[in-house]
């Protein structure tokens, strides 16, 4: 097997990547083609009198069909879920989605009260990603995600004047660096199963992201007492809210 890399001039159309649906979509879809291609393969060895159930190899196939070790067979196959459009009257639908995304975050973290600074000591990222194709990729797109989502929590913020970005470049837009990474970040999936996936699999890249910013959030509640509600949580932001709880607001804000 060979996939090909993508290019529009070969590949059929697809409309994206996106909501984490490439396992799931293509990779029913790429099922149904490989099932299409075995029973191709199947029809053309009882074409040559192959008894069912000799499971002969592809080569010896082609050999008795066309004379020689070469051939084509194409399978093709695509997948397109169930799907019920909402309700214009309601906004209500018995089939949103063919599946639904599943996860939970959990971090520990250091505040220095004195200068609102945080540090995530360890944050550990868990998902219902149904049967893991890879669970190796799986355990490295939950990190990932986690780290993405660490970005947006503590640090990624686009600042606007008069509609103009004032901060364009990563050197005023912060992203996590190496140093801004948690002592421990770990990436797990449970046990559990997809009926309508390929294999029982499911997709899993986002699920990594919906609970790093309320986790941290809770963290630093449950470690000083102030409830944040505003991305990004920076030191300043932790600053203002333990001045504010302690009845000492910066002198702009009393």
């Amino acid at each position: 097997m060979r996939v090909v890399a993508p290019d529009t001039d070969v590949t059929p159309y697809d409309m994206g990547t996106l909501g984490s649906r490439s396992t799931f979509h293509m990779g029913n879809a790429v099922r149904r083609a490989a099932d299409e291609a075995k029973a191709k393969l199947a029809a053309m060895a009882a074409e040559t009198g192959v008894p069912v159930g000799a499971n002969l190899p592809i080569a010896e196939i082609f050999r008795r069909k066309y004379g020689m070790q070469a051939g084509t067979v194409v399978g093709s196959g695509s997948f397109v879920p169930d799907y019920v459009p909402p309700d214009h009257a309601t906004d209500l639908t018995p089939n949103a989605t063919p599946y639904w995304m599943t996860g939970a975050s959990g971090a520990e973290v250091e505040v220095d009260t004195e200068t609102g600074q945080i540090r995530v000591l360890r944050l550990v990222n868990v998902a219902d990603a149904g049967t893991p194709i890879n669970p190796r990729i799986v355990e490295t797109q939950l990190t990932g995600a986690a780290v993405m989502q660490l970005g947006f929590t503590l640090s990624e913020e686009m600042v606007f004047t008069d509609g103009q970005l004032r901060n364009p470049n990563f050197a005023d837009y912060k992203i996590p660096g190496i140093r801004d990474m948690p002592g421990q970040l770990t990436g797990e999936s449970v046990a559990a199963r997809q009926e309508s996936g390929p294999y029982g699999a499911k997709g899993v890249g986002e699920t990594g992201t919906f609970g790093v910013s309320p986790a941290i959030a809770n963290a630093i509640h449950d470690a000083v007492g102030v409830r944040i509600t505003e991305l990004p949580i920076t030191a300043e932001a932790i600053l203002r809210a333990l001045r504010q709880a302690a009845g000492d607001p910066l002198p702009e804000e009393r």
